[in-house]
């Protein structure tokens, strides 16, 4: 079929957006790296809906901040939350000097030395290139260090924004965009990708989750009180040990409720199009850092993030053409191109294969279930598929229905 090509794209094809710098900076080199070293609390606390992992309060975890607390000898004054990852918090701050709302974004202790978001930020800010997409990447405005309780953190102030564009879908009952709107989205993450590029870095990470609605010049100029007055006061909620225990020092009493400053998918005009490309924590230069392992959401994954270690190559500027595609796909429609749930490495596998078709023959001879799927020339295996659906991994996979489930579900 027409599509089984796509996966055998000339490797000329396979290339940055363009042409990329050499030997710029002498970023850390990792072999191999997981997403966080941090070993989650033992302690049990009360469920918070909407609210980062609680048991990630310990050493080496996030610092515990809260409304009012002033960073970098009170320059930054804590007013909101705008988000959480597995490795920070982020914070809407006051900037007292500037007069304006700014992003601070808290690392883990554990990832202080882990990441060279703060180098690749700076080395992008600070490149004299006039390329257009330069603007669509958040400008490091500053960034510090300090101990809390759980470790040494690293801040870093940047541009806030005002959602992402994955939330945005998922504020929409149809999950989808107005042409116009997503037409401008897409430009703008295009050339900020291809600017990434030419600066010879490889952003690691792109989502849509990870593609954000600037905020208006309007709200990024209010105090802290003019904030409060449009969208209202931080909702907390408080920090209970199950076992009724005192909180430890590293624990906050309360966690904040991030803001909400975004609208739907369906809401968002030409006008509120403006994007941030975000979150460089997986950035890297492949030149000086050989990364094998993508973390990116499964679900969009590029191929390559499965076999390449077994072929003994490196991620590289490839993976991120992938996650443009899978972007841009979500972008103009309502849902990602891959689906499977819940996904597996198999899973994900086959239905790359079933869109794309067969691997390429390095990776296909990898792939050790591939028969479970398909023929040897890449065809569906229906009667393979069946069985693979009735096996024992599939029964594991979902929950049994009892017996008396079932009589009540039959005389109901």
């Amino acid at each position: 079929m027409a599509s089984s090509t796509l996966f055998a794209l000339p490797k000329t094809q396979l290339r940055p957006l363009i042409s990329t710098k050499k030997n710029l900076i002498p970023f850390a080199h990792y072999t191999r790296r997981s997403v966080t070293t941090l070993q989650p609390s033992d302690v049990k606390y009360e469920y918070v809906e909407d609210v980062e992992r609680l048991d990630y309060y310990t050493h080496g975890g996030y610092h515990p901040t809260m409304i009012g607390d002033a960073y970098h000898n009170g320059r930054y004054i804590i007013c909101h939350k705008l988000g959480y990852g597995r490795s920070a918090t982020t914070w809407l701050a006051e900037d007292t000097r500037e007069g304006r709302l700014v992003a601070l974004k808290i690392s883990t202790a554990e990832s202080v030395e882990r990441t060279c978001e703060a180098q690749i930020l700076s080395h992008l800010a600070d490149s004299p290139s006039e390329h257009p997409g330069k603007i669509n990447i958040p400008s490091l405005s500053d960034s510090f260090t300090f101990p809390g309780p759980n470790g040494t953190h690293r801040c870093f102030v940047t541009d806030a924004a005002r959602i992402s564009i994955h939330e945005a879908k998922d504020a929409s009952y149809h999950r989808l965009l107005h042409l116009p709107a997503a037409r401008a989205i897409l430009s703008q993450l295009i050339l900020g990708l291809q600017f990434i590029h030419s600066q010879g870095i490889v952003h690691g990470d792109l989502h849509l989750g990870n593609i954000l609605l600037s905020l208006p010049p309007d709200i990024q100029k209010m105090s802290s009180q003019q904030l409060y007055s449009k969208v209202g006061e931080p909702s907390t909620q408080r920090v209970i040990r199950r076992d009724g225990a005192a909180l430890d020092l590293g624990v906050p009493s309360e966690v904040v409720v991030p803001i909400w400053l975004g609208l739907g998918s369906d809401e968002i005009t030409l006008a509120d199009s403006s994007i941030l490309i975000a979150d460089f924590g997986e950035a890297f230069d492949p030149q000086t850092t050989k990364r094998l392992t993508a973390h990116t959401p499964l679900l969009l994954s590029p191929p390559e993030s499965r076999f390449l270690t077994e072929e003994g190559k490196s991620l590289s500027f490839p993976g991120d053409i992938w996650t443009l595609a899978c972007s841009i796909w979500e972008i103009f429609g309502s849902n990602p191109p891959f689906e499977s749930f819940p996904a597996t490495l198999d899973d994900v596998t086959v239905e790359h294969v079933e869109t794309l078709g067969k691997l390429p023959d390095r990776w296909w001879k990898i792939w050790e279930k591939r028969s479970d799927w398909f023929d040897k020339d890449g065809r569906k295996n229906v009667k393979g598929s069946i069985r693979q659906w009735y096996g024992n991994e599939a029964r594991e996979r979902y929950t049994e229905i009892s017996r008396e489930e079932k009589i009540r579900a039959i005389t109901a």
